[in-house]
C-alpha cells in the first residue's frame, strides 16, 4: 500500500513539474504592444511577476496594464515564490497611431543593385563580321554586373560609358551569379557607329504597380503591400538597391488562370524600354 502511495505521489510530482515547465515555455521572451494596450500573462500558483520594483502575485493570470502608459521599453521579471528567477520578458511599447486607409494604386520603379544582364546578342563589327564577345566568359542571363575595371557600376549609362572609355581594350568584369561573386574578361567589339559593345542586354530598373494600404499624416509615412519582384526577361528575383513611386493609371486588366498568372502586355512593353544593348 505504501509503495502504491509513493508511486502515486511521484506521478503527481512529475505532472506538476511538467505543467510548470509547459507554463514557463509558453511565456514569451519578447512582446510588442501599443501604448494603452492590455496584455494578459498566463501564470500558475506560486509564479510572481515583477514590474520594476512592484511584485504582482497571481494565481491564474496577471494583467500588465501598469507598463503600457507611455511608449518605450520595459522588462518584466517572472519568478517562482519570488526567489527563483524563471524568465525576463522584454516589452516594446509603441506609440498609438491613427492611420488613414487608402487602397490606392501606386506605380513602382525599382533600381537594381548593379546592372542586370537580361539577354545576349551578336555584335556586328566595323568589318561587318558577327562577334560574341561574351562567349566562353561564364557570364549569362540573370547575372548582375557590379564592377568594370574595379569601378563600381550602378547604372546602364555608367556601364556604357566605362566600356567605351577603354577604346576596345579588354575589360575586367566582376559579377554576381547565383549569390556567388565571379570575374571574367571581355574584349569589346567596335561597331560601325564607333561604339564599343559587349553583346549584352542589360537593365538597371524595372516598373510595376502596387497598392498603398495606409497613410500616417503626422510623419508622412505609408505602408504598402510587398512581395518579391521578378524581372520580365529572366524571370528571376531582382536584387533591389532602391526604388521610388511614380504616377500610375490602370488601363486594362487581364484575368489570370489557375496556376498561370498573366503578365500585363502594357507592363511587358514598358519594362523592355529599360533594356539597353551594351
Amino acid at each position: 500500500m505504501k509503495k502504491t502511495i509513493k508511486k502515486l505521489l511521484l506521478v503527481f510530482f512529475l505532472i506538476i513539474i511538467y505543467t510548470y515547465t509547459l507554463a514557463i515555455q509558453n511565456i514569451p521572451d519578447n512582446l510588442v504592444i501599443f501604448e494603452g494596450e492590455n496584455i494578459t500573462l498566463k501564470t500558475l500558483l506560486g509564479m510572481q511577476v515583477k514590474v520594476g520594483t512592484e511584485t504582482l502575485e497571481t494565481v491564474s493570470s496577471t494583467n500588465l496594464n501598469k507598463i503600457n502608459e507611455k511608449p518605450g521599453k520595459a522588462t518584466v521579471e517572472v519568478s517562482l515564490f519570488n526567489n527563483i528567477s524563471l524568465k525576463d520578458i522584454e516589452i516594446d511599447i509603441l506609440p498609438r497611431t491613427k492611420v488613414i486607409p487608402c487602397g490606392d494604386i501606386a506605380g513602382v520603379k525599382l533600381y537594381t543593385n548593379g546592372v542586370l544582364v537580361v539577354g545576349m546578342s551578336e555584335i556586328e563589327g566595323i568589318d561587318n563580321k558577327k562577334y560574341k564577345p561574351y562567349e566562353n566568359t561564364g557570364i549569362k542571363e540573370g547575372d548582375t554586373i557590379t564592377q568594370v575595371n574595379n569601378k563600381e557600376i550602378t547604372s546602364t549609362e555608367e556601364l556604357m560609358k566605362t566600356v567605351n572609355s577603354v577604346q576596345g581594350k579588354t575589360v575586367k568584369i566582376k559579377y554576381i551569379q547565383e549569390e556567388e561573386t565571379k570575374e571574367c574578361s571581355i574584349e569589346p567589339v567596335k561597331t560601325s557607329n564607333n561604339e564599343y559593345k559587349l553583346g549584352l542586354w542589360v537593365r538597371d530598373s524595372a516598373a510595376g504597380v502596387g497598392t498603398v494600404t495606409f497613410y500616417e499624416p503626422s510623419t508622412k509615412t505609408f505602408g504598402a503591400l510587398g512581395h518579391g519582384i521578378t524581372d520580365i526577361d529572366t524571370e528571376e528575383l531582382i536584387n533591389i538597391a532602391s526604388g521610388e513611386f511614380v504616377t500610375t493609371r490602370i488601363l486594362n486588366i487581364t484575368k489570370g488562370e489557375s496556376g498561370t498568372p498573366r503578365k500585363n502586355s502594357r507592363y511587358s512593353r514598358k519594362s523592355k524600354k529599360y533594356r539597353k544593348n551594351i
